[in-house]
């Protein structure tokens, strides 16, 4: 069985992968455990992702070693050959001696748990590796149980929906999304973090109070629109440098006082997660013109007519193609999701804050004189045309102008 646990960037997926794999660990259920990750050079590919389990698979069950160590004896080579290979002769096949040989394994599952597969270089390799698991694992007599937790990026999704993952092999989906109420859980997370940071600081007898206040808790919990990444950020900022007071640094988190420098950067974290999603877009020019919209126009627009919210409305106005506004964002979607009814929903208030500032952007910024010049221009080319809905978009511009 293969479970495939996906969310939004930031949402705590490999939060709970880590859990997983320790209390899997103290049942005796966990048997191997990969976690990639986009800034390590030994992490970010899959040069020694097999490598990596059979290890673990020869530690956890000391009797699979003689295999293990026969089959690279009888190929040194093995190393070099494709996932497939791999996975069949390292893995699979000393197992299934095992249970040839009469070693009986007991009813318990055998866990592998895989974390951040779509920081693992090269789209097809990411989807290789799911194709390769499922056909290796299919034919295992043994109680398997493969967790793989990464981002709901497009082509991982085509992968799990594929008829090429073995009809035999039981695959299920949980996504966390904000149906199950993360808003608590980041709360309660921020509030017992900001209590150990007053109790353990080197400098907390410095901090005032009761802080943070409830009504700031609340704040930084809408800020991280249900993901962990913004409250953890947060966290590690205001609470991970012994020679800064916590307090001060909050409230540049806040907004409400400058950095000390280029080299004090509260927000890193979130600018390399952005940065990295930004990095897979095919279209920068189309990506920022859909963005400029959802994040400086329709805040305007909003207060005196509808705002453009669906892929429709924005196909529309930007004169494309129907189907264009969802396949431009199809490659955010770790960030932006659109739903079965084209409606578009920013995951991460945060990231209007990352995109209107040019010293975290970079190429990505954007610049509000000239997104509010294009809508007007645009706008005033629908009416001169006498497309969509020319009264709304004539009332729009002339504010926007004046």
């Amino acid at each position: 069985m293969i479970l495939w646990l996906y969310g939004a960037a930031g949402a705590g997926k490999s939060a709970i992968a880590h859990t997983l794999a320790e209390i899997c660990e103290n049942y005796g259920w966990l048997v191997a455990s990969f976690f990639f990750w986009k800034t390590a050079s030994e992490r970010n590919n899959a040069n020694r992702f097999v490598a990596t389990i059979a290890h673990q698979v020869a530690l956890a069950i000391p009797a699979s070693r003689e295999f293990i160590r026969a089959a690279v004896d009888h190929n040194p080579f093995i190393f070099k050959q494709s996932i497939d290979v791999q996975l069949s002769k390292l893995i699979i096949e000393p197992l299934d001696q095992l249970v040839s040989a009469g070693i009986i394994f007991d009813a318990s599952p055998l866990v592998i748990i895989i974390d951040g597969l779509d920081e693992c270089e090269g789209n097809d390799v990411q989807s290789g590796i799911v194709k390769s698991l499922a056909a290796a694992f299919c034919r295992s007599p043994l109680r398997i149980r493969i967790l793989i937790a990464s981002r709901p990026e497009v082509h991982l999704q085509s992968t799990f929906n594929s008829s090429s993952i073995h009809p035999r092999l039981q695959v299920a989906r949980l996504a966390l999304s904000g149906e199950y109420s993360p808003e608590e859980d980041v709360y309660r997370f921020l509030e017992d973090s900001f209590e150990k940071i007053r109790r353990e600081h080197p400098l907390a007898s410095h901090i005032p109070p009761f802080w943070p206040s409830t009504d700031v808790l609340r704040e930084l919990t809408k800020k991280s629109s249900g993901q962990f990444i913004f409250a953890s950020t947060t966290v590690k900022y205001v609470g991970g440098d012994p020679h800064q007071l916590p307090h001060r640094r909050l409230d540049v988190i806040r907004q409400l006082r400058p950095p000390k420098g280029e080299k004090d950067m509260p927000y890193a974290e979130l600018n390399s997660l952005y940065h990295h999603v930004l990095s897979s877009v095919d279209d920068m020019d189309a990506v920022k013109q859909v963005l400029g919209v959802l994040i400086i126009v329709n805040p305007i627009v909003k207060k005196w007519a509808d705002h453009m919210e669906t892929t429709c409305e924005m196909d529309e106005l930007l004169g494309w193609e129907s189907g264009e506004t969802e396949a431009c964002l199809s490659q955010l979607a770790s960030i932006i999701e659109c739903d079965r009814y084209g409606s578009i929903s920013i995951l991460h208030a945060s990231l209007s804050d990352f995109l209107l500032d040019p010293s975290r952007s970079n190429q990505a910024h954007l610049c509000r004189e000239s997104v509010l010049g294009d809508y007007a221009a645009l706008a005033l080319q629908h009416v001169r045309q006498g497309r969509g809905d020319t009264q709304r978009l004539l009332s729009s511009s002339q504010r926007l102008i004046l």
